[in-house]
């Protein structure tokens, strides 16, 4: 193995990542007598996804980490097949000895023996191989299990249980599903004295509940689901209580699921959903679901495709190239009948002519009288790009929202069949005339889109509370054994769709910063709101930049910070609307911008966004199906008058950005190219911005 010196190209400086080889899922989360244990997916024989096995570290300010051994490593057989692989879970302290695998570990001052308090490690064991186990269990090859391991020297040595799996299949009603079974999050209860195991039944998108005394024998109590975001595979769940507005008597409780394929941008996901646990069910608060075939409240229809016997022209329509003479098509015929979730009988798709159809089909045009426009979409991600587009290299294909000649919203599909919500705030262009235009500019095999439902509402139609709207925010989990007050999250940070492929050696993978969770009532609505850990700060340099602005004229304005510290900051934001249209900063920009990260608030559209289409390295994804470039929006509505707060953290080859009270976060990747692309630029687009505040941190290497 190759030693890693925490200083290659790409090496996240303040971020977890392993020394050497591949790393996903965070697991076993748990802090104990002072120590913070991250557990992972792990790699030990190369840096891509494969032999899972269980990875370690340990940490006394979730900042600075202590690489230890593999604890938990794939199982081989003589010839060389797997037997069994360790996949995503969680672990606990056994402080009472339930489960009675605590040992004496000496004597106190009066000759008693002292006894450790066992660590459990609860994850799915992955059977490649039919076998029998030592116990007389029958293995089925792909089989999905539950199993424990324990150690009595706080998590260096692992022993795995001898009854193992100890639920080696999920109920009757689901037994077909023994393939798709895993993720166990395991938690102490105390109001009703027992273990609480949450796992998932990946693709029937259900978590099963489960409870025991002793960590070894487990009673189904309920399930949950599916709700909200219902597609791809559920993994990764977790639930656990919160105090809502800081009030110790208001507790609620809280459900992370990651879900991939299917996530708000493309691939890799993760969703929230607040309710009440007593113990065996989970019971989701109302106003948390939300019901794809409802439309928003104050809804007005404006297309919703069901007249599948005219044309687009006869509907009002305008359609040119090959989609000239056509009309939406009944949705049970569309796409050899795959696509999922249209409303009604009809469907607006580009899925003609063997995907080798190329056009616009654009909208009637209308005034815009409502603040929100929603649809239901489906199909390839494709995004529009403004660099390219009315070129050669015009790739795109999206639905996109015309105001005044320019495109001011657009939406591609998420490489899905199944269609889900998807809404634009235009409350900024009230008033105006407007149009929708449905490009398709792409031959490619996946490159069509299905759109059904377009509403104008006064609302936006939710389709699922997601944690993170940037690309690379994944399989979140949280640590046992801190207060409630304190519970702290971490994800992976990369996604399924090009995570394999990502540009760096001799490591593949980093983790999110430790994020500390909280529910705060904001606009009238619970929100899950998420901020870096505090210990963080400590790696902070005193202010590099500060500077306050009563108003910040249109253009750019170049910020010096020196070297290293210009791909390694925090950057804190505060502005209130001018008469611009955008604010915000463009970080790694060389200094053409042909190069750049930019980050920022759209006033009109009210939301915050990353656009890392020129962020550097994309090469590594297929150039057909390029996953990796977009415009990633997370909407966050103010007033005229509001200060708006955006914090921004920038590490050797990642953004993570935070907005408001940390009601939006969004989390990216990006590979810049050149070295000396380190240039930071603040911008005000449109117009003036006023009350600028900016001040800008250096973030110290943990490694040095």
């Amino acid at each position: 193995m190759v030693q890693s010196c925490f200083n290659e190209e790409y090496r996240p400086q303040f971020h977890f990542t392993p020394q050497n080889n591949w790393m996903n899922d965070p697991n076993g989360l748990v802090y104990h007598d002072g120590v913070y244990h991250i557990f992972y997916q792990y790699n030990p024989n190369g840096n891509t996804w494969g032999y899972m096995s269980w990875g370690h570290a340990i940490s006394t300010d979730l900042v600075h980490w202590k690489h230890l051994q593999i604890a938990l490593e794939c199982e081989v057989d003589s010839n060389g097949n797997v037997i069994e692989m360790f996949f995503s879970g969680s672990a606990v302290v056994d402080v009472n000895n339930t489960s009675g695998f605590a040992v004496s570990i000496g004597k106190d001052g009066t000759g008693k023996d002292v006894f450790s308090q066992p660590m459990v490690a609860i994850y799915t064991s992955c059977y490649p191989t039919a076998h029998t186990t030592s116990n007389g269990q029958v293995i089925r090859q792909g089989q999905q299990s539950q199993s424990i391991a324990f150690s009595n020297d706080n998590g260096l040595t692992w022993t795995k249980y001898n009854g193992n799996p100890i639920i080696p299949s999920p109920p009757v009603e689901y037994a077909d599903q023994y393939k798709q079974f895993r993720d166990p999050f395991v938690f102490w209860h105390t109001p009703s004295l027992k273990w609480i195991m949450v796992a998932s039944l990946a693709i029937k998108q259900i978590l099963l509940i489960y409870s025991s005394n002793n960590l070894k024998d487990w009673t189904l109590e309920s399930q949950f689901g599916p709700h909200n975001a219902r597609f791809g595979e559920w993994e990764c769940p977790s639930l656990f209580p919160l105090y809502l507005d800081d009030n110790t008597a208001a507790e609620k409780w809280v459900i992370l699921i990651g879900i991939n394929p299917g996530g708000v941008i493309v691939g890799s996901g993760t969703q929230s959903i607040i309710g009440s646990f007593d113990g065996k069910s989970f019971v989701a608060d109302p106003s948390d679901v939300y019901d794809p075939a409802e439309l928003p409240f104050g809804s007005t229809v404006f297309q919703d495709f069901e007249s599948t016997s005219s044309t687009f022209e006869e509907l009002g329509w305008t359609a040119t190239g090959d989609f000239a003479g056509t009309g939406p098509q009944k949705g049970s015929i569309v796409n050899a009948g795959k696509v999922q979730g249209y409303l009604g009988n009809g469907i607006m798709t580009t899925c003609l002519f063997g995907n080798g159809g190329t056009g616009t089909i654009m909208s009637p045009k209308f005034i815009i009288r409502k603040d929100y426009i929603s649809f239901l979409i489906a199909g390839g991600y494709y995004p529009y790009n403004p660099a390219t587009a009315g070129t050669s290299e015009d790739n795109q294909v999206s639905i996109n929202l015309v105001v005044e000649g320019e495109i001011v919203h657009s939406q591609t599909g998420t490489n899905t069949e199944s269609l889900v919500w998807r809404s634009w705030n235009v409350a900024g262009w009230v008033g105006q005339e407007a149009y929708l235009a449905i490009n398709d500019f792409n031959t490619s095999q996946s490159a069509h889109l299905h759109i059904d439902e377009i509403v104008f509402s006064d609302c936006p139609k939710d389709e699922a509370n997601w944690n993170d709207f940037g690309p690379d925010y994944y399989a979140a989990a949280t640590y046992n054994g801190l207060p409630t007050s304190e519970r702290t999250v971490i994800g992976w940070m990369n996604n399924w769709a090009y995570a394999n492929n990502i540009p760096t050696s001799t490591w593949r993978s980093a983790m999110s910063i430790p994020r500390t969770l909280a529910l705060k009532t904001i606009n009238n609505k619970i929100r899950l709101v998420q901020q870096p850990v505090s210990s963080l700060s400590t790696l902070y340099t005193s202010t590099l930049y500060s500077h306050n602005f009563s108003s910040l004229e249109c253009g750019e304005t170049k910020v010096s910070v020196p070297a290293p510290f210009n791909s390694s900051m925090k950057v804190a934001l505060k502005f209130t609307r001018g008469g611009g249209t955008k604010f915000g900063v463009i970080l790694c920009s060389n200094e053409t911008n042909t190069q750049k990260t930019v980050i920022g608030y759209d006033f009109l559209g009210q939301n915050i966004f990353v656009d890392r289409f020129k962020s550097g390295n994309s090469s590594f994804v297929e150039s057909e199906r390029n996953t990796f470039p977009g415009y990633f929006i997370a909407t966050m509505p103010t007033k005229p008058t509001d200060e708006i707060e955006i914090s921004i953290l920038l590490d050797w080859s990642s953004v993570e950005v935070f907005g408001g009270q940390g009601q939006v976060a969004l989390t990216s990747q990006i590979f810049p190219l050149e070295h000396s692309a380190t240039q930071v630029k603040l911008f005000s687009e449109g117009g003036s911005t006023r009350s600028v505040s900016v001040s800008i941190n250096g973030i110290n290497s943990v490694w040095k």
